[in-house]
């Protein structure tokens, strides 16, 4: 028993040192898998699975209480949402996903899959009651949708950020993209090829720099830049037939060409940009 609660108290200095930064991420993963590693398998993943059913077993009954509140008011709010006032719809929205990301925080290192989970719902929240927002008070939809998507971006990318959730930071950033290629699209209607090439080719680029940048101190994001930019790579080729909606005939084969370039580059240089990715 002594022994598992020294371990206890080292996993949760580890835990400390990692989100203050104090110790590169690379060193805290070692040392947790350095002490974790004689822990019993079985015992760990009835602990991970049964973590959430054991705090709602032990916990006191204003916990209850106060989750029986918090679900109440969210039915309440999805029952009523259509008679509100904009003002009271819009206070009602940010109050609930500001609980889910709030929860998602809180429990960000004991349950994980609980966390990700709330912040996914929080994000289904936020545009989904968005969209629902506009079309209830018929807003110029081009000009609300826009700002909607720009808005839930920034903060996908935020949360994502702060809560470690690379996949919800990588939304975010296709999202405010999604945005760049809208306003290219509006104010250069006309652009060729060979132009937005230049739009898109310059911020891939950017991006993979980016990832070989921040890979020694911030290995989640690595990953999610890279991926990033080799998404931008090919957005040329999707702004052309998705918004443009023009032939996919010579686009799709100059794609396809592009791939192969792409894939040879990677294939090439594999054991550089492989070590900073994973790193």
């Amino acid at each position: 028993m002594d022994q598992e609660k020294k371990r206890a108290i080292l996993l949760h200095e580890i835990e400390h040192w990692r989100r203050s930064r104090l110790l590169p991420e690379q060193y805290c993963d070692f040392l947790s898998n350095l002490y974790r590693e004689d822990e019993n398998p079985s015992q760990s993943q009835s602990h991970s699975s049964t973590g959430l059913l054991t705090y709602l077993r032990n916990g006191h009954g204003i916990a209850w209480l106060l989750g029986f509140v918090i679900i109440s008011c969210i039915c309440l709010i999805g029952f009523y949402f259509t008679a509100f006032p904009l003002a009271m719809q819009i206070f009602s929205a940010c109050a609930v996903i500001a609980i889910c990301y709030g929860v998602a925080a809180v429990w960000r290192s004991s349950e994980q899959s609980m966390s990700a989970m709330l912040s996914t719902l929080g994000s289904v929240i936020m545009l989904g009651s968005g969209v629902w927002i506009i079309q209830l008070h018929q807003g110029e939809p081009k000009f609300w949708f826009l700002v909607l998507v720009g808005l839930c971006g920034l903060v996908w990318c935020l949360v994502g950020l702060t809560l470690r959730i690379s996949l919800l930071h990588y939304c975010g950033f296709i999202a405010l993209l999604l945005v760049y290629a809208v306003l290219i699209g509006r104010y250069w209607p006309t652009a060729s090829h060979v132009m937005l090439e230049g739009f898109w080719i310059l911020h891939a680029a950017l991006l993979v720099w980016l990832s070989w940048w921040v890979h020694r101190r911030f290995s989640r994001l690595a990953s999610v830049y890279f991926a990033i930019g080799m998404t931008l790579v090919f957005m040329p080729e999707a702004d052309m037939i998705v918004l443009r909606q023009q032939a996919p005939g010579d686009v799709v084969l100059y794609a396809l060409l592009k791939l192969a370039i792409v894939v040879g580059i990677l294939f090439w240089t594999r054991k550089k940009w492989i070590t900073w990715v994973t790193s």
